[in-house]
């Protein structure tokens, strides 16, 4: 099934989860914000699974002045 990740078409298969999503893409574990579908999703959601269409908007946090 086909998800876009911060505008991108991404194929999963039908029993993955946001955590496992972000694995694979190679996000940090830390200092990342997620919205599903224009929601922010906590971390205590990320074991959420995907679905068709779904768009994950995924947020770096950065340091600096």
């Amino acid at each position: 099934m086909i998800v876009v990740v911060n505008e991108e078409q991404v194929e999963v298969d039908e029993q993955t989860t946001v955590a496992a999503l972000l694995r694979s893409l190679g996000f940090p574990d830390r200092g990342i914000a997620v919205a599903l579908d224009c929601a922010v999703l906590p971390r205590s959601n990320w074991a959420t699974m995907l679905s068709e269409g779904d768009r994950l908007e995924v947020v770096t946090a950065v340091q600096g002045g």
